[in-house]
């Protein structure tokens, strides 16, 4: 779930800004944790079945 958060941190937050200090980049991290803090919620997973063919794709892939 680390790896989701920081996704979302990255897109939300970060994508095409620009700070002129480190300390401007900690304030914007603040300022976004403390708002996601007011309303988070736990992730919801989901299980999808992979079909035969999908998974051959993969492995063909990989091989490429």
């Amino acid at each position: 779930q680390v790896e989701i958060w920081f996704g979302i941190f990255s897109r939300k937050s970060l994508a095409g800004a620009s700070f002129r200090n480190t300390e401007e980049l900690r304030e914007q991290i603040k300022a976004y944790v403390k708002n996601y803090n007011k309303e988070c919620k736990p992730f919801k997973w989901r299980k999808r079945e992979v079909k035969g063919s999908q998974i051959k794709n993969n492995i063909e892939n990989l091989r490429n």
